[in-house]
């Protein structure tokens, strides 16, 4: 089978910038053009650049002007780009750049000028140069890990050092910092004899030589990039390399491990896990774990701290049945370390369909409800190869899960589209139809003020029973669609975190070459610009922009304390509304019932044992986040570490406590050939999933390195307390629903 949905093939690449509709029309197995020479580069940029100018001003939806302040913004904006941790500028220099050269920057733009680039990326070099000098002396000399000294490692929103002392002793810091993270990272791995200075020496000559074999084009679309960030976090140009990327992870045909990566603070950091990829069926990476090292099969680790993330991606990502091994630091530790060895592999395209689970749940009065959730990773569509392919949509496979879920004749629903970052529009508006009888599920609007009304018009709906739609804050896109969609039409309560992602705009991508005449005898290949051109609308004309969807009951969530969503990112468009549509709500309102739920969740939550353990990652998550200093004392460090070993061991023998007590669950999914088919409890648990140890081993529960635990579905099923909560609220919702029928009939 192959995958319709381009997003899957963007995020297997693991470059970030990269958003396609499809293979490129470039992409094409002809024969390779004629190599450029840098000056033939240089003169097809200064076209790019003049048409990505005018592209920003003319064709963005906020349709903004660069004027002045935006030229300020834009050489700044270039100069964390190329220093995002702030260690190589100084003050002096954001302010001579930023303050000289603005009035100007934008007429050069516009003429493919692109001077004061290379001169701030000069400086940039020379600050380099002149560090890694200081570096490689100061890592012959002892530290001293016995004061009470600290350093915060995050350094994205903190000033340039003042002048050249106070960047010694920044560096001073800094070094330290690494030496003790490495020495700490060795005693959790159990290493002896090793050398974190040889370490870190070696990190920062590999960066050194990194940033030497940056060139032209690397510098003009950093350049490019830093301008077009300005008008909203979505919009970005990609150069010719970055092209060439993309382009490979077509053809690899989405072999890898199935994440997304990013950069934060030098790490190779975890941003999301693709459905049904290799991490996905693992289950040990997560959101928010830093790769530090990779090594393939095994080969020694390379380290990739400070690696440019193209880079790291390229070590990351290989042939299909290779085996890479990761060494990472969970998301929210310091000092802890893990293995974690993973074979690659294509989607599995059956993994990313939508799921289905069936449960009882006993109310508090004693009676028990028969419980279904279907999950839904993305909004895609599937088209069939050979003879066991099948055409299939998002929409279909949850109609199938729904006729399947009322044969056994549940008595609510849970809809859950947590971590769903959306995907095909006309999926989630496919989706809606499913609950709803008709009407308008979302509206488009371009800068110009032109609307369009996107309806399901099929007049029948398939299930009509009680419903809640779970979402947090890695719902996106299309989800926040469908989500608001419903709630508009008070058709299901929505429960989760204290908002969605808040991603409500639409992007298109526009290939430079094809309006740039051929020069040299050559086809121009220039670069791509992605650009935001509309916005959505829920149908009562509420953008999900920037608020997402706000629940209607909000359950406590570790990931409300995280900087994450829209209005975290830098420029995000804002929030607005428009004229709503003629809809008709639900005939069966449930706004009345809304206060006596919320009451009645948050009285049981409080009283409930087991949300401890969400108290506790809360607790955990704010303290980190309120102080993100990091102790320079070596013994404070190793408390620290024996306390986050013995916390995440008792956690695990908890969840398995939980799971001992909670009455088996009935998993739903689809097979190869489009069957459904049925599993209790850990019979979903397939052993050939689980990655085996070096000797063969493929027990999850204990690796080599004693770690690395590996939760059953049962396990899972019981770590999830959001889930089971949300149950919970479907239940009161269901009892009083039924005490209201029989009121009405009295």
């Amino acid at each position: 089978m192959r995958l319709n949905h381009y997003l899957l093939a963007l995020a297997w690449s693991g470059t970030l910038t990269l958003t396609c509709c499809g293979k490129p029309d470039h992409a094409t197995d002809a024969a390779p053009k004629p190599a450029a020479s840098s000056e033939q580069i240089d003169q097809l940029y200064r076209q790019s650049a003049a048409l990505v100018a005018r592209c920003l001003e003319n064709d963005h939806f906020a349709r903004h002007p660069i004027d002045r302040a935006t030229s300020k913004e834009w050489l700044e904006n270039f100069m964390k780009n190329l220093d995002g941790t702030h260690l190589f500028f100084l003050k002096s220099d954001v302010e001579q750049f930023t303050g000289s050269d603005t009035p100007t920057v934008a007429d050069k733009i516009r003429r493919g000028d692109f001077t004061p680039a290379f001169e701030i990326f000069k400086v940039f070099q020379q600050r380099v140069d002149d560090r890694m000098k200081w570096v490689q002396q100061r890592l012959t000399k002892p530290f001293d890990f016995t004061a009470d000294d600290y350093y915060t490692a995050d350094r994205s929103k903190a000033d340039w050092p003042a002048d050249a002392a106070a960047a010694d002793q920044l560096w001073e810091e800094r070094l330290k910092y690494e030496v003790l993270f490495d020495r700490l990272g060795e005693k959790s791995e159990k290493k002896k004899n090793t050398e974190p200075v040889k370490t870190i020496k070696k990190r920062y000559a590999l960066l050194k030589k990194n940033l030497d074999q940056l060139d032209h084009e690397d510098v003009i679309e950093t350049y490019l990039t830093s301008l077009s960030a300005l008008y909203d976090p979505h919009t970005s140009f990609m150069s010719r390399k970055s092209e060439e990327d993309f382009r490979i992870a077509m053809q690899l045909k989405l072999v890898g491990i199935g994440a997304v990566l990013m950069t934060k603070d030098g790490y190779c950091v975890i941003n999301e896990i693709i459905a049904g990829g290799p991490a996905d069926l693992d289950k040990r990476l997560k959101p928010g774990d830093k790769i530090i090292a990779v090594a393939q099969g095994n080969a020694d680790y390379t380290d990739i701290i400070e690696m440019p993330l193209r880079n790291a991606v390229r070590l990351i990502r290989g042939d299909k049945g290779t085996t890479v091994r990761l060494k990472i630091i969970p998301a929210g530790s310091e000092s802890a370390r893990e293995e974690i060895k993973i074979v690659r592999n294509e989607v599995k395209v059956n993994q990313q369909r939508a799921k289905a689970v069936l449960f009882p749940l006993t109310g508090g009065d004693g009676k028990t409800f028969q419980i279904g959730v279907i999950k839904l990773g993305g909004f895609y569509n599937i088209t069939g190869d050979g003879e066991n392919g099948v055409d299939t949509g998002c929409s279909d496979d949850v109609r199938q899960l729904l006729e399947k879920l009322k044969e056994k004749n549940i008595d609510g629903l849970v809809l859950d589209l947590r971590s769903n970052g959306g995907g095909l529009l006309n999926e989630a508006v496919k989706l809606a139809g499913l609950f709803i009888n008709q009407g308008p599920v979302v509206q488009v609007k371009d800068a110009g003020g032109r609307k369009q009304v996107l309806a399901d018009d099929t007049p029948a709906l398939v299930y009509g029973g009680p419903l809640v739609v779970l979402t947090n804050k890695y719902s996106a896109s299309a989800s926040e669609i469908a989500a608001g969609a419903l709630q508009n039409y008070q058709r299901a309560i929505i429960v989760g975190d204290h908002s969605t992602h808040g991603k409500g705009t639409v992007q298109t991508v526009a290939e430079l070459n094809r309006f740039i005449p051929s020069l040299f005898g050559l086809a121009p290949d220039s670069g791509s610009l992605k650009i935001t051109i509309q916005k959505f609308y829920l149908p009562n004309g509420h953008s999900t922009q920037m608020r997402g969807v706000i629940p209607d009951i909000q359950l406590p969530s570790t990931l409300d304390y995280l900087d994450l969503g829209e209005a975290s990112l830098p420029h995000a468009l804002p929030w607005d509304e428009i004229e709503t549509t003629k809809f008709a709500k639900w005939s069966k309102p449930y706004g009345p019932s809304l206060p006596a739920l919320a009451k009645d969740s948050a009285a049981r939550v409080a009283a409930d044992p087991d949300y401890k353990l969400l108290e506790d990652d809360i607790a955990f998550v704010k303290k980190h986040q309120e102080d993100k200093r990091s102790s320079l004392n070596e013994v404070k460090r190793v408390a620290e570490a024996a306390d986050e070993k013995k916390r995440n061991d008792e956690r695990t023998q908890t969840i398995k406590a939980i799971a001992a007590k909670l009455p088996l669950i009935v998993t739903l999914s689809f097979d190869d050939k489009n069957n459904i088919v049925e599993k209790i409890g850990n019979e979903a648990d397939d052993k050939k999933d689980l990655v085996a140890d070096s000797d063969g081993d493929t027990d999850a529960e204990d690796d080599s390195a004693g770690n690395n635990k590996k939760l059953t579905v049962m396990d899972n099923f019981a770590a999830d307390l959001t889930l089971r909560e949300t149950a919970r609220i479907l239940a009161d919702w269901i009892n009083l629903s039924v005490s209201d029928q029989v009121a009405a009939k009295k």
